[in-house]
Order: structure tokens, then C-alpha cells, then sequence
């Protein structure tokens, strides 16, 4: 890590919010897992408009990087917030192509306001687009104003940041599991080869919901060695969908510190650390490698 100082992650739900710091000293280590329970929703805090829960997110936050001494912050954006779509090669590489196809995704936003990222794909033919508002993302620019490195990190890039830490080759799937979606994303030797969000209204429409995307979504129904299942209700979607889940590969909950190839002093915790999952790789990885 290029910081002198410990690296803070963190990812939130409705009312939590998980963090983690990692180990300055040791590699794979945490110095800390924690979880803050707030009286409001979080996400309507983080993109409404400033307030009073605003300034209770943002000094909790600033009392957790002066106890551990934190420089540099990553934090987890929703799937929910941004736009993800495919670009042919030959649009990426014509500026005119792309700047037409970018106003018709984001009819009526100044393009002044978007925020775009490129990925390499592990089919060079295309070119995933990631695509924010600047303005609904004011909040967490303000979050971390503070720090001396900051970044955000979506859902479906999750996955990049767990070939950091393992080295991990081959094909795998993750699938972070909230109330209302799952963040799904498939990669092959690292790079991302698809991604997609399947919203639902209960649990039990999910086998459905499964077989119909993946009628529609390629990748989707490939061969994956290993599928990594985390967020809040990893542990009930493993209990709905495994049989789907190994049909693909080997299923794995991340919900010890075993599966996810860490250590910490603590061994337990008051909290599912499935959850926890994103906040734990964004503690020990700062430094990225993204395509330009």
C-alpha cells in the first residue's frame, strides 16, 4: 500500500455500518471488524439532502479514522446509484460515438455532471462503461474530503479486488445479497466479463428470477469455479439457492474470516460477517489497477 497511515473500508445497509482497518504490519491482517448501528436509513441520508443524519454519519466517520489512525478511506457505492452498460469496441474507440451514446443513456444530465470509469473485459471486443452522477454522490465526496486518499468502489467490482488478495485465476462469480437485489458479477483471470443487478420482492422468487436471467444473460450460466456469496442475506440466499449456485460452482458464504483468507486478533464478532465482506477487502487494498 502506497498510505503511510492504516487504510479504512467500509460498506453500509439500511441502518449499518460495517467497517474495517487494516494491519499495517502484517499482511492479511485486520487490526479491527466493526459494525455501527444508526436510528435512520442510511442511504437516504448518504443522497438526500445535508442534515443532522448526514453530520452523525460523517462524525462517526471521523472518530473511527483519528482511533486508528486512518489516512486513506474506500468506500462501497450501491448498484442501485449507477449505470453499467457494455460498449462495443468500436464505439469505445470513436469520441464521437461514444459522446452520442453516453447522452442517450443519461438523456437529460449534463455530461458535465457524469462521472465515467472504463474496464477491460475478458472479451476485448467490448468495453464495460461504469457511469455515476456527480451530484447524487455529493454526500460521499464529503465523507471523505478529509483523508489524504480516498476512493469508491462499486458492487460488481468486488471481485477485482479479491484477485488482488488471492492471486486467483480462473472464472468465479460474486453475488452480494441485500434486501430488494443481488449484485451479481462474473470474471475470468480477474477481469470482469459481466455484470448485472436482479431486483426482487421476496425470497422465494429468486429461483425464478435466477432461470429467467440467465436465459437472457449469457455469462450468467457459464462455468464458474467458485461463487462468492456475501452482503446481509447471503446466509438465507445460500439456504434458497445453493442447488442453483453448484450447478455453476463450488457455492462459498463469506462469513468466517477463513473463507476470506484474513486473519484478526478478534475471532468473534455480534454480527453476520458475511455482511462485513466489501469493508474487509477495501481495508487491505488501496492501490488499483484499472484500465484507462
Amino acid at each position: 500500500m502506497g498510505e503511510s497511515g492504516a487504510c479504512l473500508g467500509f460498506c453500509f445497509n439500511d441502518h449499518q455500518l460495517y467497517y474495517a482497518v487494516n494491519d499495517l504490519n502484517r499482511d492479511n491482517q485486520l487490526d479491527h471488524i466493526g459494525c455501527i448501528e444508526f436510528s435512520f436509513p442510511l442511504k437516504k441520508a448518504l443522497f438526500g439532502k445535508p442534515g443532522s443524519m448526514f453530520e452523525g454519519i460523517e462524525s462517526t466517520l471521523t472518530n473511527l479514522s483519528k482511533k486508528y489512525s486512518c489516512q486513506s478511506a474506500r468506500m462501497l457505492t450501491p448498484a442501485t446509484e449507477e449505470c453499467w452498460t457494455t460498449f462495443p469496441r468500436l464505439v469505445y474507440e470513436t469520441p464521437d460515438e461514444r459522446e452520442d451514446h453516453l447522452s442517450v443513456l443519461m438523456e437529460g444530465i449534463p455530461r458535465e455532471q457524469l462521472e465515467t470509469t472504463w474496464f477491460g473485459l475478458s472479451n476485448q471486443d467490448y468495453r464495460l462503461l461504469l457511469i455515476r452522477n456527480k451530484n447524487k454522490f455529493n454526500g460521499f465526496r464529503k465523507l471523505l474530503h478529509n483523508y489524504s486518499s480516498s476512493d469508491f468502489v462499486s458492487e460488481f467490482e468486488i471481485g477485482i479486488e479479491w484477485h488482488k488478495l488471492t492471486g486467483i485465476t480462473g472464472s468465479y462469480l460474486t453475488i452480494n445479497c441485500h434486501p430488494g437485489y443481488l449484485a451479481v458479477s462474473s470474471f475470468l483471470f480477474g477481469k470482469l466479463r459481466g455484470a448485472t443487478r436482479i431486483p426482487f420482492e421476496t425470497l422465494h422468487d429468486l429461483p425464478y428470477l435466477w432461470n429467467f436471467y440467465g436465459n437472457h444473460v449469457e455469462w450468467m450460466k457459464g462455468i464458474h469455479e467458485q461463487v462468492y456469496v456475501f452482503g446481509d442475506l447471503g446466509m438465507q440466499v445460500m439456504e434458497i439457492m445453493s442447488g442453483y449456485f453448484q450447478e455453476t460452482g463450488e457455492a462459498i458464504l463469506m462469513n468466517s474470516l477463513k473463507s476470506m483468507r484474513m486473519n484478526a486478533d478478534e475471532n468473534t464478532y455480534g454480527f453476520p460477517l458475511e455482511s462485513a465482506f466489501p469493508a474487509i477487502l477495501l481495508s487491505l487494498n488501496f492501490d488499483k489497477n484499472r484500465d484507462p
